[in-house]
């Protein structure tokens, strides 16, 4: 029974590690693709890298995406973004498209959570196909209520994401392939805010397995926000590794995680590539509107509307951007990049083994009680 269960992640591993040491000029098609599914969103956050490009009128249509879908080969991950995605009508028949012919396995999808009725009707739908082993719904959450409120610029947007969390919470119980996350973009403004929300939620949401943080990006709606200084980022990540720990014991990539916040935190500090990217060969991103892009930090290299996406993915200027990554002439913190360009390259992931120390079991009784909201101290940690 062992080796049934452990012999087909190895033979994945092995075949995506071989992938992710292509040639530039030789790609194939990319394992993991992120689909800004629509451009339709109902919040304003003041975060959003994406927020000049929403509630556009050019969103690719079901038919473009099935043709999107009979141009890509085996996909192993699905990251659905938008806009909210929950918002598209078509969002499970278009996830049924990718399970059937792509053969996706995990679902990945971030929400604001304004929307309870229309996400648990897609979840259920999209839950039929047997195939899917794991949709994680992943919680957009940015501080407690009043913050995260203004921060949204939508009046009871914390509640209406806690009651989309239980109408999900209710379908986990029947369906343990359904995952609930949060995730936390973190500025120098609300490193206290998560602090609170952090704890809110383990006692909040019993089924909730993972808050992740990521570091804001981007061309962000507001600009004079900035990114957390490294050195609390990285106590508000120990105080939620430990936090969460028993929650995580179970959860699928919970090993990687430690080795991502290293490598992330790292790149950020030196402003290089601490792993080198993968993006281009094991990633790609389509947006709403057909532009195809080997990241989100690189502008598109064609439209899905003027090029199949193999002819643009095979381009000359698709090499040629690979090239540029490989001599590591850029950088990011994004972790939908940054996870396989650790996992999938040995070294790499000996090298953030180690320096995370991911041996190390977190351990909720080493975290100090939270100090009152006004305070921007953080807990020593033992």
């Amino acid at each position: 029974m062992w080796v049934a269960q452990f012999l087909p992640r190895l033979l994945r591993h092995t075949r995506l590690t071989r992938l992710a040491g292509r040639a530039p000029h030789r790609p194939g098609t990319p394992p993991f693709l992120i689909l800004f599914i629509n451009s339709i969103c109902n919040q304003t956050c003041e975060h959003c890298f994406y927020w000049q490009n929403l509630n556009r009128r050019d969103d690719l249509t079901v038919e473009e995406l099935d043709a999107l879908s009979r141009d890509l080969g085996r996909l192993e991950i699905l990251n659905l973004s938008g806009g909210e995605p929950f918002l598209r009508n078509e969002f499970a028949q278009i996830c049924r498209t990718f399970i059937q012919r792509n053969g996706v396995e995990q679902i990945y999808v971030p929400t604001n959570g304004s929307f309870a009725n229309r996400t648990v009707k897609a979840v259920e739908d999209v839950l039929r196909e047997p195939r899917l082993k794991l949709f994680a719904v992943e919680l957009s959450l940015d501080g407690m209520h009043a913050y995260h409120d203004r921060f949204r610029g939508m009046p009871g947007a914390l509640d209406r994401a806690i009651e989309t969390y239980d109408a999900l919470a209710a379908i986990q119980r029947r369906d343990p392939r359904l995952r609930i996350h949060a995730i936390s973009t973190v500025t120098s403004q609300n490193l206290a805010e998560v602090r609170h929300l952090t704890r809110f939620l383990l006692e909040r949401c019993p089924l909730m397995d993972h808050h992740n943080l990521a570091i804001i990006r981007g061309d962000r709606k507001n600009p004079t926000l900035a990114g957390p200084a490294l050195e609390h980022y990285q106590q508000l990540y120990d105080e939620i590794r430990h936090l969460w720990a028993t929650r995580e014991q179970q959860r699928f990539g919970s090993v990687v995680e430690p080795m991502l916040q290293w490598t992330k935190t790292r790149t950020a500090e030196r402003k290089r590539q601490v792993a080198p990217c993968k993006a281009g060969l094991l990633n790609a991103v389509v947006y709403s509107n057909g532009d195809v892009g080997v990241c989100e930090s690189h502008a598109p290299l064609g439209n899905l509307r003027q090029r199949s996406f193999r002819a643009i993915w095979n381009s000359p200027e698709a090499a040629a951007l690979r090239r540029s990554i490989a001599a590591r002439q850029c950088w990011c913190t994004n972790e939908v990049f940054l996870w396989p360009s650790i996992v999938y390259q040995p070294a790499q992931l000996v090298r953030a083994w180690f320096g995370a120390r991911a041996w190390r079991k977190g351990d909720p009784s080493r975290v100090q009680p939270l100090q009152p909201a006004s305070s921007g101290q953080f807990p020593i940690i033992g």
